[in-house]
Protein backbone atom coordinates (compact mmCIF):
# COMPACT_ATOMS: atom_id res chain seq x y z
CA UNK A 1 0.00 0.00 0.00
CA UNK A 2 1.60 3.14 -1.29
CA UNK A 3 1.49 6.48 0.82
CA UNK A 4 -1.31 7.69 -1.47
CA UNK A 5 -3.35 5.24 -0.79
CA UNK A 6 -2.65 5.46 2.89
CA UNK A 7 -3.28 9.37 3.48
CA UNK A 8 -6.80 8.97 1.36
CA UNK A 9 -7.72 5.92 3.58
CA UNK A 10 -6.87 8.23 6.52
CA UNK A 11 -9.31 10.94 4.65
CA UNK A 12 -11.93 8.61 4.19
CA UNK A 13 -11.75 7.21 7.69
CA UNK A 14 -11.65 11.12 9.18
CA UNK A 15 -14.67 11.55 6.96
CA UNK A 16 -16.65 8.78 7.49
CA UNK A 17 -16.37 9.11 11.45
CA UNK A 18 -18.58 12.83 10.97
CA UNK A 19 -22.01 12.52 10.48
CA UNK A 20 -23.37 11.59 7.38
CA UNK A 21 -26.97 11.91 6.40
CA UNK A 22 -29.20 11.62 3.85
CA UNK A 23 -32.09 14.17 4.44
CA UNK A 24 -33.40 14.11 1.24
CA UNK A 25 -32.11 10.21 0.52
CA UNK A 26 -34.44 9.31 -2.59
CA UNK A 27 -37.19 10.02 -5.32
CA UNK A 28 -39.91 12.41 -3.06
CA UNK A 29 -37.61 11.79 -0.08
CA UNK A 30 -37.97 8.44 0.98
CA UNK A 31 -39.58 5.08 0.81
CA UNK A 32 -42.90 6.98 1.47
CA UNK A 33 -43.10 9.09 -1.45
CA UNK A 34 -44.25 12.31 0.78
CA UNK A 35 -41.45 14.42 1.64
CA UNK A 36 -40.39 16.77 -0.05
CA UNK A 37 -37.79 19.24 2.35
CA UNK A 38 -37.96 21.23 5.71
CA UNK A 39 -39.24 24.55 4.84
CA UNK A 40 -39.92 26.80 1.59
CA UNK A 41 -38.98 29.85 0.43
CA UNK A 42 -41.60 32.97 -0.27
CA UNK A 43 -39.74 34.47 -3.21
CA UNK A 44 -37.57 32.87 -6.10
CA UNK A 45 -34.90 35.68 -5.88
CA UNK A 46 -31.76 33.94 -7.66
CA UNK A 47 -29.05 32.66 -5.07
CA UNK A 48 -26.73 30.80 -7.52
CA UNK A 49 -26.81 28.52 -10.54
CA UNK A 50 -24.42 25.65 -11.84
CA UNK A 51 -23.79 24.84 -15.47
CA UNK A 52 -24.51 20.97 -15.50
CA UNK A 53 -23.43 20.21 -19.38
CA UNK A 54 -24.68 18.63 -22.44
CA UNK A 55 -24.88 15.24 -23.42
CA UNK A 56 -26.06 12.67 -26.36
CA UNK A 57 -28.01 9.48 -25.94
CA UNK A 58 -29.59 7.47 -28.91
CA UNK A 59 -33.56 7.57 -29.01
CA UNK A 60 -35.91 5.49 -31.61
CA UNK A 61 -31.71 5.38 -33.64
CA UNK A 62 -31.61 8.60 -33.91
CA UNK A 63 -28.92 10.71 -32.10
CA UNK A 64 -30.38 13.46 -29.62
CA UNK A 65 -28.53 15.95 -27.44
CA UNK A 66 -29.97 17.14 -24.19
CA UNK A 67 -28.74 19.65 -21.34
CA UNK A 68 -29.15 20.21 -17.82
CA UNK A 69 -31.67 17.87 -15.78
CA UNK A 70 -35.06 16.28 -17.08
CA UNK A 71 -37.81 14.21 -15.39
CA UNK A 72 -37.42 13.22 -12.84
CA UNK A 73 -34.04 15.00 -12.14
CA UNK A 74 -34.47 15.60 -8.37
CA UNK A 75 -31.21 16.32 -6.63
CA UNK A 76 -30.47 14.97 -3.06
CA UNK A 77 -29.60 16.50 -0.16
CA UNK A 78 -26.92 15.30 1.93
CA UNK A 79 -25.98 16.74 5.45
CA UNK A 80 -22.12 15.93 5.29
CA UNK A 81 -20.26 16.97 9.26
CA UNK A 82 -23.49 20.15 9.27
CA UNK A 83 -22.41 20.93 5.31
CA UNK A 84 -25.25 20.39 2.68
CA UNK A 85 -24.24 18.49 -0.65
CA UNK A 86 -26.53 17.82 -3.29
CA UNK A 87 -26.03 15.28 -5.55
CA UNK A 88 -27.64 16.38 -8.69
CA UNK A 89 -28.38 13.90 -11.84
CA UNK A 90 -27.74 15.44 -15.47
CA UNK A 91 -28.06 14.92 -18.65
CA UNK A 92 -24.63 15.15 -19.80
CA UNK A 93 -24.35 11.84 -18.63
CA UNK A 94 -22.29 12.77 -15.17
CA UNK A 95 -23.44 12.55 -12.00
CA UNK A 96 -22.38 15.16 -9.94
CA UNK A 97 -21.98 16.14 -5.87
CA UNK A 98 -22.27 19.79 -5.25
CA UNK A 99 -22.52 22.35 -2.67
CA UNK A 100 -25.33 23.59 -1.74
CA UNK A 101 -23.98 27.00 -0.07
CA UNK A 102 -22.56 28.21 -3.17
CA UNK A 103 -22.89 25.57 -6.42
CA UNK A 104 -19.50 24.17 -6.41
CA UNK A 105 -18.60 20.65 -8.09
CA UNK A 106 -17.00 18.23 -5.57
CA UNK A 107 -16.79 15.22 -8.28
CA UNK A 108 -18.45 13.91 -11.55
CA UNK A 109 -18.56 10.46 -12.21
CA UNK A 110 -19.46 9.85 -16.19
CA UNK A 111 -22.13 6.99 -16.39
CA UNK A 112 -21.74 6.78 -20.26
CA UNK A 113 -25.12 8.17 -21.00
CA UNK A 114 -28.01 10.94 -20.07
CA UNK A 115 -29.21 10.43 -16.61
CA UNK A 116 -32.87 10.98 -16.17
CA UNK A 117 -33.33 9.07 -12.51
CA UNK A 118 -32.99 10.44 -9.61
CA UNK A 119 -30.50 8.37 -7.20
CA UNK A 120 -30.85 6.87 -4.24
CA UNK A 121 -28.15 7.22 -0.77
CA UNK A 122 -27.60 4.15 0.04
CA UNK A 123 -25.48 3.11 3.72
CA UNK A 124 -24.03 -0.28 3.71
CA UNK A 125 -22.11 -2.36 6.70
CA UNK A 126 -18.94 -2.54 5.06
CA UNK A 127 -15.83 -1.35 6.79
CA UNK A 128 -14.05 0.00 3.61
CA UNK A 129 -14.93 3.94 3.85
CA UNK A 130 -15.46 4.36 0.04
CA UNK A 131 -17.67 1.33 -0.16
CA UNK A 132 -19.59 2.36 2.62
CA UNK A 133 -21.57 5.34 1.70
CA UNK A 134 -23.12 4.60 -2.17
CA UNK A 135 -25.05 6.52 -4.49
CA UNK A 136 -27.42 4.08 -6.72
CA UNK A 137 -28.30 5.71 -10.07
CA UNK A 138 -29.94 4.77 -12.73
CA UNK A 139 -29.21 6.12 -16.33
CA UNK A 140 -30.45 5.06 -20.30
CA UNK A 141 -28.67 2.28 -21.64
CA UNK A 142 -25.36 3.31 -22.96
CA UNK A 143 -24.82 6.44 -25.49
CA UNK A 144 -22.49 3.84 -27.42
CA UNK A 145 -24.41 0.34 -26.64
CA UNK A 146 -26.15 -0.97 -29.41
CA UNK A 147 -29.93 -2.33 -27.75
CA UNK A 148 -29.66 -5.29 -29.43
CA UNK A 149 -26.51 -6.84 -28.70
CA UNK A 150 -24.26 -5.23 -26.39
CA UNK A 151 -24.35 -5.13 -22.37
CA UNK A 152 -26.47 -2.72 -21.05
CA UNK A 153 -25.17 -1.00 -17.82
CA UNK A 154 -27.57 1.33 -16.53
CA UNK A 155 -27.73 0.62 -12.99
CA UNK A 156 -24.68 2.26 -11.30
CA UNK A 157 -23.41 2.23 -7.74
CA UNK A 158 -20.93 5.39 -7.27
CA UNK A 159 -18.87 6.28 -3.97
CA UNK A 160 -20.61 9.07 -2.20
CA UNK A 161 -16.85 10.02 -0.84
CA UNK A 162 -14.65 9.76 -3.57
CA UNK A 163 -17.44 9.75 -6.88
CA UNK A 164 -15.61 6.38 -8.59
CA UNK A 165 -17.96 4.22 -10.00
CA UNK A 166 -18.00 0.50 -7.55
CA UNK A 167 -20.22 -1.41 -9.58
CA UNK A 168 -22.76 -1.67 -12.39
CA UNK A 169 -25.79 -3.86 -13.45
CA UNK A 170 -26.63 -4.51 -17.19
CA UNK A 171 -30.16 -4.60 -17.73
CA UNK A 172 -30.80 -7.81 -19.93
CA UNK A 173 -32.97 -7.40 -23.00
CA UNK A 174 -36.67 -8.84 -22.38
CA UNK A 175 -39.76 -8.41 -24.64
CA UNK A 176 -39.75 -4.80 -23.48
CA UNK A 177 -38.79 -1.86 -25.70
CA UNK A 178 -36.27 -0.13 -22.99
CA UNK A 179 -32.99 -1.20 -21.22
CA UNK A 180 -32.85 1.81 -19.30
CA UNK A 181 -33.10 2.27 -15.56
CA UNK A 182 -35.14 5.29 -14.91
CA UNK A 183 -36.59 4.40 -11.57
CA UNK A 184 -35.31 5.08 -8.06
CA UNK A 185 -34.64 2.35 -5.97
CA UNK A 186 -35.08 2.19 -1.73
CA UNK A 187 -33.71 -0.28 1.13
CA UNK A 188 -35.99 -2.59 2.37
CA UNK A 189 -34.23 -4.43 5.37
CA UNK A 190 -30.70 -5.07 3.76
CA UNK A 191 -31.84 -5.23 -0.01
CA UNK A 192 -32.06 -2.52 -2.62
CA UNK A 193 -35.51 -2.80 -4.76
CA UNK A 194 -35.78 -1.05 -8.02
CA UNK A 195 -37.66 -1.58 -11.05
CA UNK A 196 -35.72 -1.34 -14.39
CA UNK A 197 -37.77 -0.88 -17.74
CA UNK A 198 -37.02 -4.03 -18.91
CA UNK A 199 -39.81 -4.70 -16.95
CA UNK A 200 -38.12 -6.20 -13.84
CA UNK A 201 -38.13 -5.72 -9.84
CA UNK A 202 -34.26 -6.32 -8.61
CA UNK A 203 -33.61 -7.24 -4.91
CA UNK A 204 -30.14 -6.64 -5.18
CA UNK A 205 -27.54 -6.91 -2.41
CA UNK A 206 -25.45 -3.25 -2.42
CA UNK A 207 -22.49 -4.03 -0.73
CA UNK A 208 -19.29 -3.72 -2.88
CA UNK A 209 -17.63 -6.79 -0.95
CA UNK A 210 -20.84 -9.23 -2.14
CA UNK A 211 -19.99 -8.23 -5.94
CA UNK A 212 -18.56 -10.44 -8.68
CA UNK A 213 -16.53 -9.41 -11.45
CA UNK A 214 -18.30 -10.18 -15.31
CA UNK A 215 -15.53 -11.98 -16.67
CA UNK A 216 -16.39 -10.82 -20.55
CA UNK A 217 -16.53 -7.14 -19.68
CA UNK A 218 -14.48 -6.96 -16.14
CA UNK A 219 -17.00 -4.62 -14.60
CA UNK A 220 -17.85 -5.85 -10.80
CA UNK A 221 -21.64 -6.55 -10.63
CA UNK A 222 -24.19 -6.69 -7.76
CA UNK A 223 -25.65 -9.63 -6.33
CA UNK A 224 -29.20 -10.27 -7.43
CA UNK A 225 -31.45 -12.00 -4.61
CA UNK A 226 -34.66 -12.23 -7.14
CA UNK A 227 -36.07 -10.92 -9.94
CA UNK A 228 -39.81 -10.50 -10.57
CA UNK A 229 -41.71 -9.76 -14.00
CA UNK A 230 -43.40 -6.22 -13.87
CA UNK A 231 -45.88 -7.53 -16.75
CA UNK A 232 -47.92 -10.30 -17.51
CA UNK A 233 -47.85 -12.65 -20.58
CA UNK A 234 -51.40 -11.30 -21.44
CA UNK A 235 -50.32 -7.78 -21.40
CA UNK A 236 -48.04 -7.58 -24.67
CA UNK A 237 -51.33 -8.18 -26.88
CA UNK A 238 -52.50 -5.15 -25.25
CA UNK A 239 -49.14 -3.01 -24.79
CA UNK A 240 -47.02 -4.54 -27.36
CA UNK A 241 -42.97 -3.92 -26.38
CA UNK A 242 -44.60 -0.66 -24.20
CA UNK A 243 -43.27 -2.34 -20.68
CA UNK A 244 -41.12 -0.52 -19.22
CA UNK A 245 -41.50 0.70 -15.35
CA UNK A 246 -40.55 4.16 -14.97
CA UNK A 247 -41.98 4.91 -11.78
CA UNK A 248 -40.32 4.37 -8.11
CA UNK A 249 -42.04 1.93 -5.74
CA UNK A 250 -43.39 2.81 -2.80
CA UNK A 251 -42.81 1.02 1.05
CA UNK A 252 -45.67 0.59 3.04
CA UNK A 253 -45.25 -2.81 5.94
CA UNK A 254 -42.27 -3.78 4.23
CA UNK A 255 -44.43 -3.96 0.76
CA UNK A 256 -42.73 -2.58 -2.38
CA UNK A 257 -45.55 -1.53 -3.94
CA UNK A 258 -44.89 -0.06 -7.99
CA UNK A 259 -46.96 1.11 -11.14
CA UNK A 260 -46.21 -0.64 -13.89
CA UNK A 261 -45.68 0.40 -17.37
CA UNK A 262 -48.01 -2.55 -18.21
CA UNK A 263 -50.69 -0.79 -16.53
CA UNK A 264 -50.60 -3.10 -13.12
CA UNK A 265 -50.08 -2.41 -9.66
CA UNK A 266 -47.82 -4.84 -8.04
CA UNK A 267 -47.28 -5.65 -4.05
CA UNK A 268 -43.92 -7.36 -3.62
CA UNK A 269 -41.73 -8.07 -0.66
CA UNK A 270 -38.12 -9.28 -0.09
CA UNK A 271 -38.62 -11.04 3.31
CA UNK A 272 -40.80 -14.39 1.72
CA UNK A 273 -40.25 -12.86 -1.65
CA UNK A 274 -43.12 -13.28 -3.15
CA UNK A 275 -45.86 -11.27 -5.19
CA UNK A 276 -48.74 -9.90 -2.68
CA UNK A 277 -50.38 -8.03 -4.87
CA UNK A 278 -51.41 -7.37 -8.57
CA UNK A 279 -54.13 -4.96 -9.03
CA UNK A 280 -54.75 -4.68 -13.29
CA UNK A 281 -55.47 -0.80 -13.54
CA UNK A 282 -55.05 -0.22 -17.22
CA UNK A 283 -53.00 2.58 -19.05
CA UNK A 284 -49.63 3.16 -18.89
CA UNK A 285 -48.16 4.29 -15.66
CA UNK A 286 -45.41 6.33 -15.17
CA UNK A 287 -46.64 8.12 -12.11
CA UNK A 288 -44.38 7.67 -8.78
CA UNK A 289 -47.35 6.61 -5.36
CA UNK A 290 -47.06 8.60 -2.66
CA UNK A 291 -48.04 7.35 0.79
CA UNK A 292 -51.18 8.96 2.52
CA UNK A 293 -52.18 9.91 6.06
CA UNK A 294 -54.35 7.26 6.20
CA UNK A 295 -51.97 4.87 4.44
CA UNK A 296 -53.92 5.19 0.69
CA UNK A 297 -51.77 5.33 -2.71
CA UNK A 298 -52.30 7.81 -4.99
CA UNK A 299 -52.08 7.23 -8.61
CA UNK A 300 -51.75 9.61 -11.80
CA UNK A 301 -52.96 7.55 -15.04
CA UNK A 302 -52.07 8.91 -18.32
CA UNK A 303 -54.02 8.32 -21.37
CA UNK A 304 -52.28 6.37 -23.24
CA UNK A 305 -53.44 2.62 -23.56
CA UNK A 306 -57.37 3.21 -21.83
CA UNK A 307 -60.50 3.88 -23.16
CA UNK A 308 -61.46 6.57 -20.74
CA UNK A 309 -59.37 9.70 -19.81
CA UNK A 310 -56.73 9.59 -17.21
CA UNK A 311 -56.36 11.06 -13.97
CA UNK A 312 -55.69 10.75 -10.14
CA UNK A 313 -56.89 7.35 -8.41
CA UNK A 314 -56.79 6.90 -4.48
CA UNK A 315 -56.45 3.26 -3.56
CA UNK A 316 -56.19 0.98 -0.54
CA UNK A 317 -53.50 -1.12 -0.72
CA UNK A 318 -53.45 -4.99 0.09
CA UNK A 319 -57.29 -4.93 -1.26
CA UNK A 320 -58.78 -6.67 -3.95
CA UNK A 321 -58.26 -3.44 -5.93
CA UNK A 322 -60.58 -1.14 -3.58
CA UNK A 323 -60.81 2.61 -5.19
CA UNK A 324 -62.00 5.12 -3.01
CA UNK A 325 -62.20 8.03 -5.46
CA UNK A 326 -61.04 8.96 -9.30
CA UNK A 327 -60.30 12.49 -10.25
CA UNK A 328 -60.28 12.39 -14.80
CA UNK A 329 -58.43 15.14 -16.26
CA UNK A 330 -59.31 16.05 -19.95
CA UNK A 331 -58.35 14.81 -23.11
CA UNK A 332 -55.18 17.35 -24.21
CA UNK A 333 -52.29 16.31 -26.93
CA UNK A 334 -49.76 17.67 -25.54
CA UNK A 335 -46.23 16.47 -27.31
CA UNK A 336 -46.44 12.36 -27.44
CA UNK A 337 -48.97 12.71 -24.48
CA UNK A 338 -52.73 12.89 -25.18
CA UNK A 339 -53.93 13.57 -21.49
CA UNK A 340 -53.79 12.51 -17.79
CA UNK A 341 -50.64 12.54 -14.93
CA UNK A 342 -47.18 11.94 -16.14
CA UNK A 343 -45.80 13.22 -12.86
CA UNK A 344 -46.68 12.73 -9.41
CA UNK A 345 -49.26 13.56 -7.32
CA UNK A 346 -47.97 15.63 -3.80
CA UNK A 347 -49.48 15.34 -0.45
CA UNK A 348 -48.92 17.52 2.41
CA UNK A 349 -49.03 15.69 5.77
CA UNK A 350 -45.46 15.58 6.67
CA UNK A 351 -45.31 19.29 6.92
CA UNK A 352 -48.62 21.02 7.05
CA UNK A 353 -48.75 21.22 11.18
CA UNK A 354 -48.05 24.62 12.02
CA UNK A 355 -49.32 26.12 8.79
CA UNK A 356 -53.21 26.70 9.14
CA UNK A 357 -54.35 24.30 6.10
CA UNK A 358 -56.11 20.95 6.65
CA UNK A 359 -53.46 18.11 6.99
CA UNK A 360 -55.54 16.06 4.14
CA UNK A 361 -54.90 18.22 0.80
CA UNK A 362 -52.85 16.86 -2.43
CA UNK A 363 -52.11 18.72 -5.44
CA UNK A 364 -51.06 17.58 -8.91
CA UNK A 365 -50.42 19.03 -12.65
CA UNK A 366 -51.91 17.30 -15.72
CA UNK A 367 -50.43 17.64 -18.76
CA UNK A 368 -53.50 19.91 -19.68
CA UNK A 369 -51.33 22.32 -17.62
CA UNK A 370 -53.98 22.68 -14.92
CA UNK A 371 -52.58 22.44 -11.22
CA UNK A 372 -55.29 21.37 -8.94
CA UNK A 373 -55.67 21.47 -4.73
CA UNK A 374 -57.77 18.68 -3.18
CA UNK A 375 -59.16 17.65 -0.19
CA UNK A 376 -58.34 13.77 -0.22
CA UNK A 377 -60.26 12.63 2.03
CA UNK A 378 -63.49 14.44 1.29
CA UNK A 379 -65.38 13.36 -1.47
CA UNK A 380 -67.71 16.01 -3.77
CA UNK A 381 -71.33 15.70 -2.99
CA UNK A 382 -73.34 13.72 -5.83
CA UNK A 383 -70.66 13.55 -8.20
CA UNK A 384 -69.03 10.15 -9.94
CA UNK A 385 -66.99 9.59 -12.88
CA UNK A 386 -66.48 7.09 -15.48
CA UNK A 387 -62.87 5.32 -14.01
CA UNK A 388 -60.19 5.50 -16.62
CA UNK A 389 -61.59 1.92 -18.71
CA UNK A 390 -64.71 3.10 -18.50
CA UNK A 391 -66.07 -0.09 -16.64
CA UNK A 392 -67.01 1.63 -13.90
CA UNK A 393 -68.17 4.84 -11.59
CA UNK A 394 -66.54 5.88 -9.26
CA UNK A 395 -66.97 9.07 -6.41
CA UNK A 396 -65.01 12.25 -6.78
CA UNK A 397 -62.47 13.85 -4.35
CA UNK A 398 -63.42 17.55 -3.08
CA UNK A 399 -61.62 19.77 -5.52
CA UNK A 400 -60.55 23.54 -3.02
CA UNK A 401 -58.83 25.16 -6.50
CA UNK A 402 -57.60 25.07 -10.01
CA UNK A 403 -54.69 26.91 -11.77
CA UNK A 404 -53.67 27.15 -15.25
CA UNK A 405 -50.47 27.35 -15.63
CA UNK A 406 -48.49 29.19 -18.39
CA UNK A 407 -47.49 25.68 -19.90
CA UNK A 408 -48.10 21.68 -19.98
CA UNK A 409 -45.80 20.02 -16.96
CA UNK A 410 -44.21 16.49 -16.48
CA UNK A 411 -42.72 17.70 -13.57
CA UNK A 412 -43.98 16.53 -9.87
CA UNK A 413 -45.17 19.50 -7.53
CA UNK A 414 -43.16 19.84 -3.82
CA UNK A 415 -46.02 20.88 -1.00
CA UNK A 416 -44.14 21.65 1.94
CA UNK A 417 -46.18 23.39 4.61
CA UNK A 418 -47.97 25.76 3.21
CA UNK A 419 -45.91 26.21 -0.20
CA UNK A 420 -46.35 24.83 -3.79
CA UNK A 421 -43.72 24.33 -5.75
CA UNK A 422 -44.26 23.36 -9.71
CA UNK A 423 -41.99 23.72 -12.62
CA UNK A 424 -43.16 23.85 -15.94
CA UNK A 425 -41.60 23.82 -19.66
CA UNK A 426 -41.12 27.94 -19.59
CA UNK A 427 -40.89 28.63 -15.81
CA UNK A 428 -41.66 27.78 -12.14
CA UNK A 429 -44.63 28.73 -10.04
CA UNK A 430 -44.54 29.47 -6.20
CA UNK A 431 -48.01 28.93 -4.61
CA UNK A 432 -49.25 29.71 -1.31
CA UNK A 433 -52.61 27.49 0.28
CA UNK A 434 -54.66 30.46 2.02
CA UNK A 435 -55.38 29.06 5.40
CA UNK A 436 -58.65 26.98 6.09
CA UNK A 437 -61.57 26.62 5.28
CA UNK A 438 -61.36 28.66 2.19
CA UNK A 439 -57.83 26.65 1.04
CA UNK A 440 -57.46 28.91 -2.03
CA UNK A 441 -53.79 28.95 -4.08
CA UNK A 442 -52.45 32.18 -4.23
CA UNK A 443 -49.23 33.17 -6.31
CA UNK A 444 -46.58 34.25 -4.71
CA UNK A 445 -43.77 34.32 -7.44
CA UNK A 446 -42.70 33.11 -10.74
CA UNK A 447 -39.83 32.38 -12.32
CA UNK A 448 -39.88 32.55 -16.33
CA UNK A 449 -38.15 31.60 -19.38
CA UNK A 450 -36.15 28.13 -18.23
CA UNK A 451 -38.05 24.44 -18.99
CA UNK A 452 -38.35 22.85 -15.86
CA UNK A 453 -39.03 18.89 -16.40
CA UNK A 454 -36.50 17.94 -13.72
CA UNK A 455 -38.49 17.48 -9.64
CA UNK A 456 -36.83 20.39 -7.70
CA UNK A 457 -35.94 19.80 -3.64
CA UNK A 458 -36.18 22.28 -1.42
CA UNK A 459 -34.01 22.86 2.39
CA UNK A 460 -33.68 25.56 4.40
CA UNK A 461 -35.96 27.88 2.26
CA UNK A 462 -34.12 26.99 -0.59
CA UNK A 463 -35.29 25.64 -3.82
CA UNK A 464 -32.49 23.61 -6.03
CA UNK A 465 -34.48 23.08 -9.61
CA UNK A 466 -32.30 21.81 -12.53
CA UNK A 467 -33.39 23.41 -15.86
CA UNK A 468 -33.29 21.70 -19.36
CA UNK A 469 -31.48 25.17 -20.30
CA UNK A 470 -27.94 23.21 -18.90
CA UNK A 471 -28.39 25.13 -14.76
CA UNK A 472 -28.75 24.35 -11.98
CA UNK A 473 -30.94 26.94 -9.66
CA UNK A 474 -30.83 27.86 -6.29
CA UNK A 475 -33.59 30.14 -5.12
CA UNK A 476 -35.42 31.33 -2.07
CA UNK A 477 -36.01 34.74 -0.23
Amino acid sequence: MNTFTILLLSLLTTICSAQIQPLIGTYLGDEQRNYYGNSAPSKLNLKWKTHLGTGYTIVSGKKKTWSGAGWTGQPLVISENGELFLIQPTLSHHLRKIRAKDGKIIWSCNLGDVIKATPTFVTTSNKNPEHKFLIISGSRRGAKANFYTDPAYSLHAISYLTGKKIWQHQSSRTFSNSRDVDASGIMIGSKFCIPTENGNLLYLNPDPAKATLNPTTNIPEPFIHKQYPLFEQIDTQTHSHELSCESSPTVYKGVAYTAAGAGRIYGHTSRFFGTKWNFNVGGDLNSTMPLTNDNHLLLGIEKEFIQGQGGLMKIKPRSNGKVLWYHPLPNHKWYEWAGGLVGSPAVNHRTAKGSNISENLACFVGVDATLTLINHKKLTPNKRAWGPNQKKHYPCPLVLDTVKLPEGSISTPLFIGNKIIIGYDNGLDLYQVTPAPEHKLKLLDRLKGPMFDATPTVWNNRIYAASKNGYLYCLGN
